[in-house]
């Protein structure tokens, strides 16, 4: 207990920070969750609303519209007026595009607020993961980083409890109004000290550090250790030298490897089971109340992406990201077996391998590469980077949620559910290859993860203790690279 107490002492400002800043992204569990509503409408609980199937495939999906847009250009945003202030003057339109929702009795004002709290749900994520990466240090920076996740399972959860015991209008309403007290804790957030250094306000960036970092923490030599990291790579917080910067090989290497972890993810099916669980239950023939078993999928990942954040900075990144992999693509096998069969005699089998999905996608596959955005993604091109592997991310989204529903008309639900376990193995093979271990590495370190040897894999540090390189590399020490790049 006493070592715990000196620990959280040491390390408590940012903690909370951390904290109200991955709140936000409560927005973003509800707008996933919140296609669980669709169905309590299709089964009639409104009156004033008759939608048909199209309309459930555009609900479901439409909250990806606007995020294939927000997304792009979060970068440039965030660049002009800082990662901090964006985020709070996002989430108000959220709010109100709750509101909107709620209180409304015409479809197309509803698809209206789908698509706004869809924008900024998703652009959300976009800004939070990197800033995250920026305010932590090294020892707990996996543990805050996972903090986003864990706010969008709770967002997730609260969505499908809310569904289960209120009515649709009840239930998108709280959405609304949890985030105007979350609005107003983030106007006391300092602003990311990398943003403000790279706009020339050093004595403000000091400030920042002195606010997150215990009295006794040397933020000067930290303060030097990000303006020299700036200057080696000649950021100055344009966009326009971002996309120069691009490309240069260190730095589209790393942008290209976390996209493909993001595009696998999602052609792996991730969030056809989150915004389709109803849908999903009820074509599996499961026994169970779907809405009870989304509940349950709710607390499941709750429970587990909690786990991962306890445990990531001690079993690193990379082991999670493959073994949970694997296990995602087995479980899915074995769901796509049991519907062959049609689930005669054997209807609790799906839900137990969906079940067995989620809580391994907590543990690593949906929690890492969020991470991995905020911690591969060198400093010189960190927003445009992070801004073209979530635009990546909503625009399958988008388009996997809308075709789903037709997809498994096509081909049955056993054969999507087959090709789901066979991109998550995929997965499994690319984190064993190219990913490399960022757990312990400051992000001044791993800014140069990717450049020289000409190979998709970072250096490695002997001296340091738990750095895992890819499989089969070798690479030059830190000191060596600094020295090249400089």
């Amino acid at each position: 207990m006493a070592s715990f107490k000196a620990w959280f002492i040491y390390r408590w400002r940012q903690i909370i920070t951390s904290c109200i800043i991955a709140v936000s992204i409560l927005c973003t569990g509800n707008v996933v969750g919140w296609s669980v509503e669709v169905s309590r409408i299709m089964e009639g609980e409104s009156i004033t609303l008759n939608i048909t199937q199209n309309d459930q495939q555009w609900l479901v999906s439409s909250s990806g519209i606007a995020a294939m847009f927000s997304t792009l250009f979060s970068g440039a945003l965030v660049e002009y007026a800082g990662p901090c202030r964006v985020c709070s003057f996002l989430l108000l339109p959220a709010a109100l595009g709750w509101v909107m929702m709620a209180v409304s009795e015409s479809l197309p004002w509803i698809y209206i607020g789908r698509i706004i709290t869809g924008g900024v749900g998703f652009m959300l994520t976009t800004i939070i993961q990197p800033l995250l990466a920026e305010m932590c240090t090294a020892d707990v920076r996996g543990l805050l980083s996972s903090l986003p996740e864990i706010m969008v399972s709770v967002g997730m959860l609260l969505i499908y409890i809310l569904a289960r015991f209120l009515d649709w209008e009840s239930a998108t309403l709280v959405c609304g109004v949890i985030l105007f007290p979350i609005n107003a804790a983030l106007l006391f957030v300092p602003e990311s000290p990398y943003w403000l250094l790279k706009n020339g306000k050093e004595k403000l960036a000091l400030r920042a550090l002195m606010k997150l970092r215990a009295p006794e923490h040397d933020v000067d030599t930290e303060l030097s250790s990000i303006r020299d990291a700036l200057h080696a790579q000649e950021q100055n917080g344009s966009i326009m030298k971002q996309v120069k910067a691009l490309k240069e090989p260190g730095n589209y290497r790393p942008v290209l490897l976390v996209t493909s972890m993001f595009i696998l993810r999602e052609l792996g099916g991730a969030m056809v089971i989150f915004m389709y669980a109803v849908f999903f239950f009820e074509n599996a023939g499961v026994m169970f109340d779907p809405f009870t078993c989304s509940v349950l999928v709710g607390i499941c990942r709750l429970v587990f992406t909690v786990i991962s954040a306890c445990t990531i900075d001690k079993l690193g990144r990379r082991p999670l990201l493959i073994g949970s992999s694997l296990i995602c693509g087995l479980s899915m096998y074995v769901t796509g077996a049991v519907l062959y069969t049609d689930g005669k005699g054997y209807g609790w089998v799906p839900l137990t391998s969906v079940m067995v999905y989620v809580a391994s996608f907590g543990m690593g596959a949906g929690p890492v590469p969020w991470i991995l955005l905020g911690e591969l993604l060198p400093t010189p091109v960190r927003s445009l980077g992070a801004s073209i592997c979530t635009g990546c991310f909503v625009i399958l989204l988008f388009l996997i949620t809308q075709i789903f529903p037709d997809l498994t008309t096509a081909i049955g639900l056993e054969d999507a559910v087959m090709v789901f376990g066979s991109v998550y193995i995929i997965l499994a093979l690319v984190a064993f290859f190219f990913l490399p271990e960022s757990r312990g590495r400051t992000l001044e370190e791993l800014q140069y993860a990717f450049v020289g040897g000409g190979a998709l894999t970072p250096f490695t540090n002997p001296e340091r203790q738990g750095y895992t390189p890819a499989y089969g590399s070798t690479f030059p020490s830190t000191s060596q690279t600094l020295e090249k790049v400089r």
